[in-house]
C-alpha cells in the first residue's frame, strides 16, 4: 500500500469518526428539545415544533449511519462503498441548504402565526383545555412572564370572562413571582392589587426569544455537519482516486 493511500485512508477514517461523532451529537440535541419543551408543543401550534425536533433526530441518525458506512469504506478500500458514501453526502448537504433557505425565508411568516396561535390558545382555551392549561402554567413559571403580550391580556380571557377563575384574582397562580404567598393574585381581571408580586412581562416575547435561540443551536449545528459534510466529499474524491492508482 502506498503511502499517498495509507495517509488518505487514515484521514477519511479520522473524519468519518468525527461525523459520525457529530451524527450522535445532532441526534442527541433533537432528543433534549424534544424532551426539554414538550410542554409547550400545544402553544407553539399543532405539529411545527415537534416536526423540527423529529427531523433533527432523523437527521441526526443518518448522518450517524453515514459516518459508520464512510468508516467501513476507508478501512476495505471499496470504491464502491466510497461512491455510495460521497452520494449519501451530497444528498444530506442538498438537503440541509435546502431546509436552511426556507427557514430563512419563512421565518417571518412562521413566527407571525406562532403569535397570533398562541394569542388565540391562551384566550380560548386556558381552563378548559386541560394540555393547554398546563402548558401556559409551565411556561409562566419557567419563563418568569404573565399573559400574552401583558398581564392585562387576561382580563380578555375567556377564563376569567366565562370560565372557572377563582374570584377575586386577576391572574392565574402561576403568574405569581411567590406562588406559596397568599394572594398574590388578588384583585379584579388584568389588574391584579399589588403589581410587585406578579410577573408583569408578556410571555410572547420570551417565547420568541427561547425559539430563537433553539434556531441558533440548529444553524450553528447545521453549519457545523455542512463543512464536515464538505470535507468527507474531498476526502472520499482522494481515496477514490488513490485506489484506482494504487491497483491499476
Amino acid at each position: 500500500m502506498g503511502c499517498g493511500l495509507t495517509c488518505v485512508k487514515y484521514l477519511l477514517f479520522v473524519f468519518n469518526f468525527i461525523f459520525w461523532v457529530a451524527g450522535g451529537g445532532v441526534l442527541g440535541i433533537g432528543i433534549w428539545m424534544r424532551i426539554d419543551r414538550a410542554t409547550f408543543d400545544p402553544l407553539l401550534g399543532i405539529d411545527y415544533y415537534p416536526i423540527v425536533c423529529w427531523t433533527l433526530i432523523g437527521v441526526g441518525g443518518f448522518v450517524f449511519l453515514v459516518g459508520f458506512l464512510g468508516c467501513c469504506g476507508a478501512v476495505q478500500e471499496s470504491k464502491c462503498m466510497l461512491g455510495f458514501y460521497f452520494f449519501l453526502l451530497i444528498v444530506v448537504f442538498v438537503g440541509e441548504v435546502g431546509a436552511g433557505i426556507l427557514a430563512y425565508y419563512y421565518h417571518d411568516e412562521v413566527r407571525t402565526w406562532m403569535d397570533s396561535h398562541m394569542n388565540k390558545t391562551i384566550k380560548n382555551n386556558y381552563g378548559f383545555v386541560p394540555a393547554v392549561t398546563a402548558a401556559v402554567d409551565a411556561m409562566q413559571k419557567q419563563m418568569e412572564c404573565c399573559g400574552d403580550r401583558s398581564y392585562v391580556d387576561w382580563m380578555s380571557t375567556k377564563f376569567y370572562r366565562e370560565g372557572p377563575a377563582p374570584a377575586n384574582t386577576s391572574v392565574p397562580l402561576s403568574c405569581c413571582r411567590d406562588a406559596s404567598q397568599a394572594g398574590c393574585n388578588r384583585g379584579q381581571p388584568g389588574r391584579p392589587a399589588d403589581v410587585s408580586k406578579i410577573f408583569t412581562k408578556g410571555c410572547v416575547p420570551s417565547l420568541e426569544l427561547w425559539v430563537q435561540q433553539q434556531v441558533w443551536i440548529l444553524g450553528g449545528v447545521g453549519v457545523g455537519v455542512g463543512l464536515l459534510q464538505l470535507f468527507g466529499m474531498i476526502f472520499a474524491c482522494c481515496m477514490m482516486k488513490a485506489v484506482e492508482d494504487e491497483y491499476e
